[in-house]
């Protein structure tokens, strides 16, 4: 509290202080599970970057090595890739997320630079993204 020249205190009163911080536990409220969201679905593009990464490499393994390499993926949170297994990244509190691939669960890439083809589905509780393979060039993009 400090004094003004003609002697009257001046300051906040508890109700004053008591109405701003009950503003700022709303707008923490409201705005937590926004973030909370938000780190989910950088969890799910995490995991979608890493997994297009994988089947790039894939890609380049079987045309250098001339034989054919498997992605498959795993109920578990993760993948295979020619016998290894990979695990995808997860927000603390949140599973990993999940692949569903078509196709018999599995992608092959061969040593011409093309792949058996088909889609990825990746998804946690943020939502999902979708990865296509094409067959004859072996790229994999991103869809949504």
């Amino acid at each position: 509290m400090t004094l003004r020249r003609d002697g009257k205190a001046t300051g906040y009163t508890v109700i004053e202080l008591a109405v701003v911080l009950a503003i700022l536990g709303l707008t923490l409220t409201m705005t937590v599970p926004l973030f909370a969201r938000h780190l989910t679905g950088t969890a799910l593009d995490a995991a979608s970057g890493q997994i297009r990464a994988a089947l790039r490499g894939a890609r380049s393994t079987a045309i250098a090595e001339d034989r054919a390499v498997v992605f498959q993926g795993d109920s578990g949170g993760g993948y295979w890739l020619d016998r290894q297994h990979f695990a995808l990244p997860a927000v603390s509190g949140s599973a990993p997320a999940q692949i569903a691939i078509g196709n018999a669960g599995r992608i092959t890439f061969y040593p011409s630079g093309g792949s058996s083809g088909g889609r990825i589905l990746v998804t946690n509780r943020a939502g999902d993204r979708v990865i296509a393979v094409d067959a004859l060039s072996g790229r994999a993009d991103a869809i949504r």
